[in-house]
C-alpha cells in the first residue's frame, strides 16, 4: 500500500529569483481573488458557482486581454492548482462533515505576515527536479535547497511558502508503507494533559517542554521594544522581523518534538490507542496551554507514522470517560484538574490520575476493537511461564469469496 507524503525542505534562493517567488506568490493570491470574486457574482446572478472546468475555461479566455496579460507569466499548472483549491474549499463549505466557513479573499499585503504567499507547481513531465543542490521549477530556474534527507521516490508536486522570513518548499512522494505485522504483541493507551505531552499506560511519561513559555520573556522584550517604535519605520520593521523569526523558532521547536515524539510511539507500539480530543473546543478554555502542547498535532503524526511501520492506530469516542477511573476496580471518580494523585473510594489504591486514565483508554480502546469484530480472543499457540500475565496478538488472512481481502483481525491470548 501506498501512501503520500509531504516532506520539507529549505530554499536559499537569489535575490532575483526570491523577487520572482514573491511575484508568483501574488500571482496566485489575485487569481484566487478574481475566480473567488466571479463565483460569488454567479451566485449572486443564479444561486450556482463555477467548478474547476469552468474556472479554467474563464482563465484561459483572460489571458487574451491586456489586463490580465500577468496570467501568461503565471505558470499555468500552478494556475489551474489555485483552481482546485477553491473547488475544494467551495464543496468542504457545504460538506456536513466539513464544518469549514466559506473561503474568503486573500489580503493583498500584510506587514504582519511579511508576505507569507505559496504557490503550487505540479510536475508535468519531469519539470520539477533535484539537479546538483538545486530544485528546478518552473518559468523560476534552479533555486538551491537544503537537501537534508533524501527523495523517497519521483515529486509529483511542489509547493513554495515564505515562512517567517524564509522560504520553504513541500515536495510530495509516494511512500510504500510496510507490509501489517502478523504478530503484535503491545496495546498502549496514551492520555494527553497539560503536565505531559503524553502519558502510556505503559509507564511512559513524557514532559511538556513549554517551548512558548522558556521564550516568554525574550518575547515580551522585543513587544515592548516594537510598541515604543514609530509604525512602519525601518526600526519598527528591524523590531516586527526579530518577533517573526523567534515565533517561527518556536514554531519548529514545536514541529521537531512533535515530530521525535510520534516517530518513537509508532517505533515502539503495535497498537495505538489515542483519545479524540475536542482541540478547538479546549483552545476556547486555555488556547496558550493547548497550542504550546501540540495536542491536535501529535495524534496527526502519530496516525501516519503508525500506518507507514504497519502498525495500527486507534482513538476513542470523544465523550467517552477516560479520566478519574481506577484502573484496579473500574470505579469512577469526580474531581477537579488541580487532583493529580487521589485513593479509591472502593479498593484504597493510591495512583496517579495521568497514567489511571491512559490505562482506561487502553482498555476502551481493546473493547472498541472486540465490539466492532476488529478483535477476537483466542488460546495461545504455545504456552510460556511467565509471572505476569501478557497479552499476544495475531493478524490473519482469510479470503471473502472471490475478492481476497486483509482484515485487520487480532487474536488475543493470555499466557499465564
Amino acid at each position: 500500500m501506498k501512501k503520500t507524503l509531504r516532506y520539507n525542505y529549505r530554499l536559499k534562493p537569489t535575490a532575483e529569483q526570491e523577487a520572482k517567488l514573491i511575484e508568483f506568490g501574488s500571482y496566485a493570491r489575485g487569481l484566487w481573488n478574481l475566480l473567488l470574486s466571479e463565483n460569488m457574482r454567479r451566485y449572486r446572478y443564479d444561486k450556482t458557482f463555477l467548478f474547476y472546468h469552468e474556472m479554467a475555461g474563464l482563465i484561459r479566455d483572460l489571458k487574451k486581454f491586456e489586463e490580465f496579460i500577468w496570467l501568461k507569466a503565471f505558470d499555468s499548472a500552478a494556475s489551474q492548482q489555485v483552481a482546485r483549491d477553491l473547488e475544494t474549499a467551495l464543496k468542504n463549505s457545504f460538506s456536513k462533515g466539513r464544518l469549514q466557513k466559506f473561503p474568503t479573499f486573500k489580503v493583498t499585503f500584510k506587514q504582519k505576515k511579511l508576505h507569507d504567499d505559496s504557490f503550487r507547481c505540479v510536475n508535468n513531465s519531469n519539470c520539477i527536479r533535484i539537479e546538483k543542490g538545486n530544485v528546478s521549477l518552473p518559468k523560476i530556474g534552479k533555486v538551491p535547497i537544503v537537501l537534508h534527507r533524501k527523495l523517497v521516490s519521483k515529486i509529483k508536486t511542489a509547493t513554495v511558502q515564505l515562512k517567517h522570513g524564509k522560504w520553504y518548499i513541500s515536495l510530495t512522494q509516494e511512500v510504500e508503507c510496510k507490509s501489517a505485522k502478523q504478530v503484535v504483541s503491545s496495546l498502549v493507551g496514551y492520555d494527553i494533559n497539560s503536565q505531559h505531552t503524553v502519558v502510556g499506560s505503559d509507564g511512559r511519561y513524557e514532559k511538556n517542554p513549554k517551548f512558548l513559555k522558556k521564550s516568554a520573556i525574550q518575547l515580551k522584550q522585543i513587544q515592548v521594544q516594537l510598541s515604543r517604535r514609530n509604525k512602519g519605520s525601518k526600526r519598527w520593521q528591524k523590531s516586527k522581523t526579530r518577533l517573526n523569526k523567534l515565533h517561527g523558532k518556536i514554531s519548529r521547536q514545536r514541529l521537531a518534538f512533535a515530530h521525535l515524539l510520534s516517530f518513537s510511539i509508532a517505533k515502539t507500539s503495535d497498537i495505538i490507542v489515542f483519545e479524540d480530543l475536542n482541540v478547538k473546543g479546549m483552545q476556547q478554555f486555555n488556547g496558550q496551554m493547548v497550542n504550546d502542547n501540540v495536542m491536535g498535532l501529535i495524534t496527526n503524526l502519530t496516525k501516519y507514522k503508525a500506518e507507514l511501520n504497519g502498525a495500527v492506530y486507534h482513538e476513542i469516542g470523544r465523550f467517552v470517560k477516560s479520566s478519574g477511573i481506577c484502573h484496579e476496580c473500574q470505579h469512577q471518580h469526580k474531581f477537579d484538574l488541580s487532583v493529580r494523585e487521589f485513593t479509591c473510594e472502593a479498593c484504597g489504591v493510591l495512583q496517579c490520575r495521568d497514567l489511571a486514565a491512559a490505562k482506561s483508554v487502553a482498555d476502551t480502546g481493546e473493547k472498541d476493537l472486540m465490539a466492532s469484530g476488529i478483535v477476537a480472543r483466542a488460546l495461545p499457540k504455545f504456552q510460556q511461564k511467565s509471572p505476569s500475565k501478557t497479552k499476544v496478538f495475531e493478524r490473519s488472512k482469510f479470503g471473502v469469496g472471490s475478492e481476497k481481502k486483509e482484515a485487520a483481525q487480532f487474536r488475543f491470548a493470555e499466557a499465564p
